[in-house]
């Protein structure tokens, strides 16, 4: 259709009577305002005039086109600006293109959805839900490289369960892994914001602790074995070694140097005994 100045319709094909659901009489000289709703019209006057002027075309512009019987209609617009303020404007139904769009929506949400389970799947351990080493590798860099700015240390305990081969042996599978479960629950209890607990493997668990000393954090971990030993489950009691290491204020250190030390502690436990906690120092 064709449009003067004054915004009138001065010309339209059989296409927009047919979608209009008005004869061509009736459209000539009428406002170009009355073809479109008001939401369309105040972007009109907004936003596709004001460019009209500055660039003489605008392209691919959805608008809400409303008929006789006030349905609207959804549509795509192409308009070039002539001599003396007349504009020519080509425009298509679009119900199919909304409804596509519509669909590609609604399945990249779908994808988003997929995508963060899969990667909770891929930083999760299925067993317990708590984080995997991977992910607590991830975590720990992330705070090794913030501490080393501030005067602060975090501790590392490396956590195993004595004897749970003989669990599994004694028991069934099915029992290691309600013990397995129930001790990742006591190692979530009370603990802050800011910790992490994570299951790197078999019958071993990992804490980190932000902003902690060595003495608060050599309680802590007494306070963890002895609550373990007191605990009973499925009518079995199980013990828990410790490995405890604390970093350094204002120094950079690895996770596998860490992990490694806290390790090392750990298997000092399993060495003396077992049911116990040892410290290791960088």
């Amino acid at each position: 259709m064709i449009v003067n100045k004054y915004r009138k319709i001065i010309f339209c094909n059989d296409y927009i009577c047919n979608l209009s659901f008005k004869p061509n009489n009736e459209l000539i000289n009428s406002s170009i305002a009355t073809c479109f709703t008001k939401a369309s019209n105040i972007f009109i006057d907004s936003y596709i005039y004001p460019l009209l002027l500055v660039e003489t075309v605008a392209q691919e512009i959805q608008l809400s086109f409303i008929d006789q019987n006030k349905q609207v209609v959804p549509v795509v617009v192409n308009i070039r600006l002539g001599e003396e303020g007349t504009s020519y404007w080509s425009l298509y139904e679009c119900s199919n293109r909304n409804k596509l769009h519509s669909e590609l929506i609604k399945a990249k949400d779908k994808l988003e959805e997929q995508s963060k389970a899969l990667y909770q799947l891929a930083i999760t351990d299925p067993l317990t839900g708590l984080m995997n080493r991977r992910e607590l590798q991830n975590q720990i860099t992330r705070i090794i490289n913030l501490v080393a700015r501030n005067p602060s240390t975090f501790a590392l305990l490396s956590i195993d369960v004595d004897f749970f081969k003989q669990v599994n042996d004694t028991y069934g599978h099915h029992v290691g892994d309600k013990v397995l479960k129930h001790l990742a629950t006591i190692l979530q209890e009370d603990r802050r914001a800011n910790d992490l607990v994570a299951r790197i493997g078999g019958e071993e668990f990992v804490l980190l602790l932000p902003d902690i000393d060595e003495a608060n954090a050599y309680k802590l971990a007494e306070n963890l074995r002895k609550k373990v030993e007191n605990e009973v489950i499925d009518n079995i009691s199980i013990t828990i070694s410790i490995g405890l290491v604390v970093s350094h204020k204002n120094e950079k250190n690895s996770f596998d140097a860490l992990l490694k030390l806290s390790d090392d502690a750990l298997y000092r436990s399993k060495n003396a005994g077992r049911n116990q906690t040892s410290v290791a120092y960088l």
